[in-house]
């Protein structure tokens, strides 16, 4: 049906005329998450495509880039993503460690003390050996302790560190 009465059409107005928008519709394309072939609608959401690849919330998607850059990471969230056909996305473990109470998220198995202390001055110091850091919350070989500078831990997800000055220089 098409006029004035015509149902889900968007109208737009030029200079005191009524006509019907044109359709903007996403169209579907091909891509591979985790190997597996799935159409989509192009453009989507990074949302969407965690939802379509059924990627757990320990899991970060990353869409495959060529040569020598980096792979692009994929934010869980309703910004649009666009798509082409034939792209290669995968998902990666992620672990989420609290310092401080701030969260972090890192893609190691294990972390050292300088890392740590990197993670709590946010990029806005220099790390060194005087902070104390504690953790807890680990896995069954190291689930509480004292890291000391130059060691490193084996993380899970929800590991606790817990960092403090020392007071000395």
């Amino acid at each position: 049906m098409n006029g004035p009465d015509a149902p889900n059409q968007t109208r737009i107005h030029i200079e005191g005329e009524s006509c019907a928008a044109p359709e903007v519709s996403a169209h579907m394309v091909r891509i591979h998450i985790n190997r597996e072939p799935y159409e989509s609608p192009n453009p989507s959401t990074g949302e969407a495509l965690y939802v379509l690849g059924d990627i757990p919330e320990h899991q970060k998607l990353y869409r495959e880039t060529g040569g020598d850059e980096e792979d692009t990471s994929m934010s869980r969230d309703d910004d649009v993503v666009p798509l082409v056909g034939g792209e290669h996305f995968y998902s990666q473990d992620v672990m989420r460690v609290l310092v401080n109470g701030d969260e972090h998220e890192i893609q190691e198995e294990h972390i050292s003390y300088a890392q740590v202390v990197d993670l709590f001055l946010g990029g806005g110091g220099k790390a060194s050996n005087e902070y104390l850091v504690k953790y807890s919350h680990g896995p069954i070989e190291n689930q509480s302790g004292v890291l000391a500078p130059g060691q490193k831990v084996k993380v899970k997800y929800g590991m606790r560190f817990r960092v403090a000055g020392t007071g000395e220089s």
